[in-house]
């Protein structure tokens, strides 16, 4: 039986269904801690997300200043909905908003050579700043 998937840019789950999905995934976020996955969606300008009828199913949240640089900040795909497409048209949805626009992300050692099948290329430059370590060591 065919899953019917709506994509939307317009709604922005709370907190508690975000952790369900990023628990199930499973996604390393701050799932203990609902306030700040809550600042995390509050303060992003991207979110889109995948939904079976109510269900969440999949979540992108990412930056963007619309001219020139993107990030992809989550992808999280319920593990019930995994290869049906569902994070590809998240990432389609996303990179398609401006084509001027150069869109980067982190995966997590899980997800690190799904990407390069969607066309996105890696790159080797880079630095960041670590935050706290609330965060498990492999994202």
């Amino acid at each position: 039986m065919a899953v019917d998937i709506t994509f939307r840019d317009d709604l922005r789950p709370d907190a508690g269904l975000i952790i369900e999905l990023y628990r199930a995934a499973p996604l390393y976020r701050p799932v203990d801690d609902a306030a700040r996955i809550a600042r995390m969606y509050a303060g992003s300008p991207m979110v889109l997300t995948a939904w079976e009828g109510t269900r969440l199913v999949g979540i992108l949240r990412g930056w963007t200043d619309g001219a020139y640089d993107g990030y992809v900040c989550d992808l999280a795909v319920h593990p019930d909905f995994q290869g049906r497409g569902v994070a590809s048209e998240l990432l389609r949805l996303a990179t398609a908003t401006n084509s001027d626009v150069q869109w980067v992300l982190r995966a997590s050692k899980a997800a690190q050579d799904y990407y390069e099948h969607l066309g996105w290329q890696r790159i080797a430059n880079g630095w960041y700043w670590p935050r706290s370590p609330w965060q498990a060591a492999d994202n």
